[in-house]
C-alpha cells in the first residue's frame, strides 16, 4: 500500500526551498536562536536535504517494470504461439466443437490474464497426455511438450520478475515519501523560527520563510 504524501511540493521545489531556508537560516541563525532554533536544526535539515537528493527518483524504477513487462509479454507470445499450434493438430483429432469444448471449454488466448494462461497451458500439457498416440500421427511429439514446458516456466519466471520489481517500486516510493516527509519537517520547524522572529520585523523577510504564499 502506498503512504500518503506530507507536503505539496515536487521533488524538484521541495530540493530548491530546502536549500534555500538553510541559507535563510544560517544568515538568521543568530536572531532566530532566541526563539529556540540552532546550528543542528540547520545541520538535520542538510542531512535530511542529502539523503532526499541522492535517493533515486521514480524513473529509475519505472524504467525497470517497463524492461520487466516488455519481457512478460514475449514470454507469453511465444507460449500463447505454441498453444496455438496444439489447438489447430486438436481440432483435427476432435473435429467438433461439443467434443473439444470437453477439454477446452474455450481457446480464446488473447486477453487472458497471466495465471489464465498458464492455466491453459497446463491444461494442453495435460490432455496432450491423454492424445498422445494420436497428435503423434501429426508430427507432435514428445519434444514439442517439452518445448511448451520451456515457454511455460519462462512465461511464470517473466511474471515472478515484473511482480518483484513492482513491488520494489512500491516500496521505493514509499520510502521517497518517508525521506521528503523528513525533509520537510526539517523545513516547517525552521520556517516557524523564521517566520516568528520576522512576523513583527520585516514582513519581506518575514515572506521569506513562508511555505505556500497564495497570490491575492
Amino acid at each position: 500500500m502506498n503512504k500518503k504524501i506530507t507536503y505539496n511540493y515536487s521533488t524538484s521545489a521541495i530540493l530548491e526551498r530546502s536549500r534555500e531556508i538553510v541559507i535563510l537560516a544560517k544568515e538568521d541563525l543568530k536572531d532566530l536562536a532566541k526563539f529556540g532554533a540552532s546550528q543542528k536544526d540547520i545541520d538535520n535539515l542538510e542531512k535530511k536535504l542529502a539523503e532526499f537528493k541522492k535517493f533515486p527518483d521514480d524513473k529509475h524504477f519505472a524504467e525497470k517494470v517497463r524492461e520487466k513487462t516488455l519481457l512478460k509479454y514475449e514470454a507469453e507470445e511465444k507460449l500463447i504461439t505454441t498453444i496455438r499450434d496444439f489447438f489447430l493438430i486438436f481440432s483435427i483429432i476432435i473435429p467438433t466443437k461439443k467434443d473439444s469444448k470437453k477439454y477446452f471449454p474455450t481457446q480464446k488466448l488473447t486477453g487472458l490474464k497471466s495465471k489464465e494462461l498458464i492455466a491453459m497451458a497446463e491444461k494442453v500439457i495435460s490432455t496432450g497426455k491423454k492424445f498422445k498416440e494420436r497428435l503423434l500421427k501429426y508430427d507432435m511429439s514428445e519434444d514439442f511438450f517439452e518445448t511448451l514446458k520451456s515457454h511455460m516456466s519462462a512465461a511464470k519466471k517473466a511474471v515472478k520478475n515484473l511482480d518483484q520489481v513492482r513491488l520494489e517500486r512500491i516500496k521505493n516510493t514509499n520510502k521517497r515519501r518517508d525521506l521528503g516527509s523528513a525533509l520537510y519537517e526539517q523545513i516547517v520547524k525552521l520556517c516557524h523560527y523564521g517566520k516568528t522572529y520576522w512576523k513583527d520585523r520585516d514582513k519581506d523577510r518575514y515572506k521569506k520563510y513562508l511555505l505556500y504564499v497564495k497570490s491575492d
